[in-house]
């Protein structure tokens, strides 16, 4: 049985040579016997050897199930040689195919490979893929994309800019993590030149972000969309609906050419088998499985259902929920046989209802704070990020409410919302947010999506809007798995702002949205019948044997009104201690961020994020500090990076780069 421990586990360190001469880090994570095994590669910057020590246990899963797993270090981090000025190069991607056909060709491997990895390694089993190295039989991408431009963390399927993820977390992260020193063991007498080399030459993410805020060129060239036809292996998707990749995943489930299944739960950007919120599951056992038949053609091995995925229903909102109720739900499409789009028209009163209105517009003024009881998007970095009770927001925005639900409807897939709207200001953004409704009033929200009204008819190039100009919008909304219970009622929340996951535009502007006749302003909602299908079942957690021990700090977050200024903050901090297993040392990290919005002068926001590692190994105490900020004004962002490197207490390294760039109607 692929889910039985068969093998004792042995790890040993390798170097895998690249086409240009260039040596990258990698563990095996093997069974310790004579023989060949297929190989699992995981490929990413975080540092094998003690920022991602931990997450070795997936590897001895699949060590002790048969397979030999490889934990690679891009170039330029952790123990690789070289360096990099950005991420999901196309050495990168060279790389990647290079190490593919390299493992292949080893005394251990079976000569099949397969990739997987979640959110960076996810990102790379898809761009090595789309590369096409013989040897890669098979991919698990769990929380990736496949367009960096709508469905990163940077910019949004409607073109608005994201405003504390890059700097508050995982770009001015990257800064700190990339200048730590590379591991002495596996340096040799080159450890100096590799570690000077890097912190010379290394460039932050952030720079190349900031330069491109309109689709083009170099978005594409990571993005595996619209060439769905360039991934020839088999595929295993893993998607969560609060993660901010759902879009991407389920989209890739319909284009891909390749065979493909997915599975999505509850999760946020977590792995499903510690996620907040659960219901948590054995991921690990569905992808032995899947690499079990297309690895080493094992026949015993069950296929499993094309499409799995949970169900969510009403419960109370809190932004540490552990369990959302529902169930799990098994099919072949993501519109099975009798699903129809429930047209929802925007009325007098506030009502959404089947029958169109007589023609009206509801105004309101753009409000740059309202958001902060929406979920942070893909709880990245945040400790609190699942969505609170929507009322508040609501308060600001214009709300459209159904009658109650006679009965249970089930939602499945992208529900589409056409706005006729229009605005004061030159740059104004739409933002729609759907709600289950219960009959004491709690709003949970269901899903939502966003449209910079600039980009209403190209990504790559936006035009301003005229005052007062009535344009016809889609909003891109993100998809979900929903159960509408009799006696509930859904809500569409129309606003301009979701802050602090969103940068507020630059303009105050009264907003319109029109409605009725001649502006049928309505939501389509993607209904499906009761499932038919035998419910999809999982296994629960597996107890995983960790070669490291972590101490989190208690988290700290909050929102700061200032009653005199109109200033909205929102900060967080959150520090870790990692104990490293043989001569590591200890790791320690903190990063905290702050993230500022006016509700008098929308041009003025501002985020900051501050990050900061400490190693301690026998060969020294490593010091990094990487603070980062990014600042508006009316028509351009203004970018601060500092990193900081000490080495015993001594300055060891220092560098500032500084960027001012076009807000370029954002």
């Amino acid at each position: 049985m692929t889910d039985t421990a068969l093998y004792p586990v042995r790890i040993e360190h390798i170097r895998v040579p690249t086409r240009d001469g260039t040596f990258l880090a990698a563990d095996l994570v093997r069974p310790d016997c004579d023989g060949s095994f297929p190989a699992i590669i995981e490929y990413h910057p975080y540092r094998k050897d003690d920022v991602t020590r931990g997450i070795e246990d997936v590897h001895r899963y699949f060590a002790a199930r048969g397979f030999v797993g490889v934990r690679l270090d891009v170039r330029g981090s952790g123990g690789s040689e070289g360096f990099t000025t950005d991420e999901y190069l196309a050495v990168e991607q060279r790389d990647g195919y290079d190490a593919v056909e390299w493992v292949a060709a080893q005394p251990w491997s079976n000569g099949r490979v397969g990739m997987w990895g979640s959110s960076y390694g996810g990102f790379t089993s898809i761009q090595v893929a789309m590369q096409r190295p013989p040897h890669l039989a098979a991919i698990v991408p769990i929380y990736a994309t496949d367009d960096r431009y709508t469905d990163d963390c940077h910019y949004t399927p409607g073109g608005s800019m994201r405003m504390y993820f890059d700097v508050g977390t995982y770009g001015g992260l990257m800064v700190a993590m990339n200048a730590l020193p590379p591991p002495p063991e596996f340096g040799g007498s080159g450890w100096a030149e590799l570690w000077r080399t890097r912190l010379e030459h290394n460039e932050p993410y952030l720079l190349e972000w900031l330069r491109h805020p309109v689709d083009g060129p170099y978005w594409r060239g990571a993005s595996l969309r619209p060439g769905y036809d360039r991934i020839a292996c088999p595929v295993l998707l893993i998607g969560g609906w609060h993660d901010g990749y759902s879009n991407p995943m389920l989209r890739m489930f319909t284009k891909l050419r390749a065979p493909t299944r997915i599975i999505v739960g509850p999760w946020s950007h977590m792995r499903p088998n510690v996620s907040l919120p659960g219901p948590r599951i054995d991921y690990i056992a569905e992808m032995v499985r899947f690499f079990a038949r297309h690895l080493r053609d094992d026949p015993a091995v069950p296929e499993g259902p094309l499409l799995a995925v949970y169900m969510q229903e009403f419960t109370t909102p809190f932004r540490t929920l552990d369990q959302i109720p529902g169930y799990w739900r098994s099919e072949t499409t993501v519109a099975p046989e009798g699903s129809a789009g429930l047209e929802l028209f925007l009325g007098p009163g506030s009502s959404l209802a089947p029958e169109r209105a007589d023609a009206g517009v509801d105004e309101y003024d753009y409000r740059p704070t309202v958001g902060i009881r929406n979920g942070y998007w893909s709880a990245g970095g945040m400790a609190y990020y699942l969505a609170a009770d929507q009322r508040e927001d609501e308060a600001y925005s214009v709300c459209y409410t159904t009658e109650p639900f006679e009965r249970e409807t089930h939602v499945l897939g992208w529900p589409r919302v056409f706005l006729y709207g229009s605005s004061s200001a030159r740059v104004a953004t739409f933002v729609a947010k759907l709600a289950d409704v219960a009959p004491d009033g709690t709003s949970v929200l269901i899903t939502d999506g966003s449209l910079n009204a600039t980009r209403r008819d190209s990504l790559s190039d936006p035009a301003p809007l005229e005052p007062d100009v009535v344009y016809p919008l889609e909003i891109p909304m993100a998809p979900t798995g929903w159960i509408l219970a009799p006696g509930h009622r859904l809500r569409l929340a129309v606003s301009s702002s979701d802050f602090p996951n969103l940068w507020p535009t630059p303009e105050p502007a009264r907003n319109r949205v029109h409605r009725g006749e001649g502006h049928p302003s309505r939501i389509v909602l993607p209904v499906v019948p009761a499932p038919t299908h035998s419910a999809p079942t999982f296994a629960p957690p597996p107890a995983l044997e960790s070669s490291v021990k972590t101490y989190p700090d208690p988290p700290m977050q909050r929102v700061v009104e200032d009653q005199v200024t109109g200033l909205v903050t929102v900060e967080n901090r959150r520090a870790y201690t990692v104990v490293l297993d043989g001569n590591r040392g200890v790791l320690w990290n903190e990063s905290c961020l702050r993230t500022t919005a006016s509700e008098t002068d929308p041009a003025q926001a501002s985020v900051a994020g501050s990050h900061r590692y400490r190693l301690e190994r026998e060969d020294g105490i490593f010091e990094v500090v990487g603070d980062s900020s990014l600042r508006g004004t009316a028509d351009t962002f203004h970018l601060v990076i500092a990193l900081e490197v000490r080495r015993n207490g001594v300055l060891f390294f220092q560098r500032t780069w500084t960027a001012s760039e076009p807000r370029k109607l954002l």
